[in-house]
C-alpha cells in the first residue's frame, strides 16, 4: 500500500494520546505499512497521511520493559487494516498490557495497539494533542 495524494486516496489520521510518564514507552512509535516504514509518532501528537485504498498489514513497533530483570525490549503489534477511497479513517494507538509466556517466564510489559475511532471519538481524543505534518493544515477539528 503506497501513500497517495489523489482524490482516490483514503485520509488516515494517526493519533497517539499522552497518557503520562511511562519511561521507555514514551519513545516514539514506528508505524509500517506493507513492510515499509511509514512514520514515527511521538506521544501527544497526531498526523494525517493520505493512503492508497485497500488492505495492508500495519506493524507498530515500540519499546517496553519486560522479562526478568526488566530489560528495555523492542515489541511489535501487527494488524491488517482496510482503507477506503474518499473516506477518512481515525486510528488511535492505545497502550495495553502484553499477555503470554516465553520459555523463561512471563513476557510482561506493554505494547501499542491501533483501534479505529468514529469521527466523534476522534474529536474527543484529539483534545490536547498536537497536530504535525499535514494535520497542521487539516486538523481533525475542522
Amino acid at each position: 500500500m503506497a501513500t497517495g495524494g489523489t482524490l482516490e486516496s483514503a485520509r488516515v489520521y494517526f493519533l497517539r494520546p499522552d497518557i503520562g510518564f511511562r519511561g521507555v514507552m514514551d519513545l516514539p512509535l514506528t508505524i509500517s505499512l506493507a513492510g515499509k516504514e511509514l512514520l514515527t509518532l511521538a506521544k501527544g501528537q497526531y498526523i494525517l497521511v493520505p493512503l492508497a485504498p485497500g488492505s495492508a498489514e500495519m506493524k507498530v513497533e515500540s519499546y517496553t520493559v519486560a522479562g526478568n530483570p526488566g530489560a528495555m525490549t523492542l515489541v511489535s503489534t501487527t494488524r491488517t487494516l482496510t482503507f477506503f477511497a474518499g473516506e477518512t479513517h481515525y486510528l488511535m494507538f492505545e497502550l495495553v498490557p502484553r499477555i503470554g509466556f516465553q520459555l523463561i517466564g512471563p513476557m510482561g510489559g506493554s505494547e501499542f495497539v491501533p483501534s479505529q475511532l468514529s469521527r466523534e471519538g476522534a474529536l474527543r481524543a484529539v483534545r490536547g494533542l498536537t497536530p504535525v505534518g499535514m494535520a497542521v493544515d487539516a486538523p481533525i477539528s475542522k
